[in-house]
């Protein structure tokens, strides 16, 4: 069966996050954060992935923000080869998905940005990482249907 007539993987596991960090090089929050972002999108629109999905990330286009990008590539199979998403300068992390003419606007809470940057400086990584695998979407990300 090609992956074309699968569905990308919609639930966040442990296996999920262990092959992104090997599509990435290595573990983080902002990694973990485009993987939470690209399951709700892939969730809300009801998409498969890799080509009914386009995608337009807005964030700081330098590490370890940008480290985004690769969540959201892997989770949903939007690609920068495949020209089914973009990236650009923004403030904040938040991104837009389209699937067909539907889309889901996925902005990351500032005090969620806050505390990513804040535990990142105390070195307190792997507990903010459990953290963010486990909250609830709404406690993560304001998420605007349209």
């Amino acid at each position: 069966m090609e992956s074309a007539d699968m569905y990308k993987e919609r639930a966040w596991s442990d296996e999920l996050f262990s092959k992104a960090v090997d599509f990435h090089g290595h573990r983080g929050p902002y990694l973990a954060l485009g993987l939470r972002m690209g399951l709700a999108a892939l969730n809300g629109l009801d998409a498969r992935g890799w080509f009914d999905l386009r995608c337009r990330v807005y964030l700081p286009l330098k590490p370890p923000e940008s480290c985004t990008v690769d969540g959201i590539q892997f989770s949903t199979g939007c690609t920068l080869g495949k020209r089914n998403i973009e990236v650009e300068e923004g403030p904040g992390i938040k991104a837009k998905f389209i699937k067909s003419e539907v889309f889901l606007t996925i902005t990351l809470k500032e005090d969620v940005l806050r505390r990513i940057q804040s535990q990142l400086s105390m070195g307190t990584g792997e507990k903010l990482l459990s953290w963010l695998a486990e909250a609830e979407e709404s406690e993560l990300f304001i998420i605007e249907r349209g």
